[in-house]
């Protein structure tokens, strides 16, 4: 071989390495990329799959949605949004848990502290507590607490939260009032709530039914990340549902409550 074609064919080696070598990173990338754009349009068609399904199981929810209205401020008074608990619209909701967690709309108020009230039907558990408010409009959410005795298998329950307007006066609390029956999940739930991510659980008490457990994991989701769009998404498709009709705080923030006092 001659010289001028030695180094012909040198750099000829050279040049498809080099492009061998220079297209390996990109094709990684673009493996990288095409991963991420999966992962995401799965992760957003997981959000679109949680819906509420209730049960036959239920009794009519018919003290949820009713607030009586006290005199606590003009920016209460004149809101569109008024205190409400996160419930199904038509009837009572559903938990498996024994201290289950709940959740409700707080309007901007002049109101410095709020009672919650959890009482058996047949009156023979009873619950309550005050806890303090900050003037910030937004869904809080309230976990009974280990000293609380835990709901009954088949048992209903009303609950109820009151917005303290006067604490000389308690005849001016704003007041709202729901129902809860603890139910147990099906050993066929139980099994596929082992393996199942958060939002894959949340999906699954929604098609049993279980309304308190499912709102509970989305909100607790949206606190841990509150700029994530698909649980944004989920959320808001959540609480406008059929079953839910609670369009009006849609779009609420979900803030951290709630310190007793």
């Amino acid at each position: 071989m001659t010289k001028n074609k030695l180094h012909s064919y040198l750099a000829s080696i050279s040049v498809a390495l080099s492009l061998g070598l220079t297209l390996i990173p990109y094709q990684v990338q673009a493996q990288a990329q095409t991963r991420i754009q999966t992962a995401t349009k799965d992760a957003f068609e997981e959000a679109l799959n949680i819906r509420f399904e209730p049960l036959n199981e239920g009794q009519p929810n018919e003290t949820a949605g009713g607030a009586t209205r006290g005199q606590c401020s003009l920016q209460q008074q004149n809101s569109n949004k008024s205190l409400t608990l996160l419930t199904p619209a038509n009837q009572e909701g559903l938990t498996i848990a024994e201290r289950p967690t709940f959740l409700f709309y707080v309007p901007q108020a002049s109101a410095q502290q709020a009672e919650f009230t959890l009482m058996s039907q047949d009156e023979e558990y009873a619950y309550q507590t005050n806890f303090a408010l900050d003037g910030k409009g937004g869904v809080l959410k309230f976990q009974l607490p280990a000293e609380a005795p835990p709901l009954e298998v088949g048992k209903n329950y009303k609950w109820s939260v009151a917005l303290i307007c006067n604490q000389q006066e308690r005849t001016e609390d704003i007041v709202v009032q729901g129902q809860i029956r603890r139910t147990e999940a099906t050993p066929n739930l139980v099994a596929q709530l082992k393996s199942a991510t958060p939002l894959q659980s949340a999906a699954l008490y929604g098609k049993a039914g279980i309304w308190y457990d499912t709102v509970e994991v989305l909100a607790e989701l949206q606190l841990a990340e509150p700029n994530n769009s698909n649980l944004v998404t989920a959320w808001r498709q959540l609480l406008r549902s059929e079953y839910v009709k609670l369009d009006d705080i849609a779009q609420a923030p979900i803030l951290y409550c709630c310190s007793n006092k």
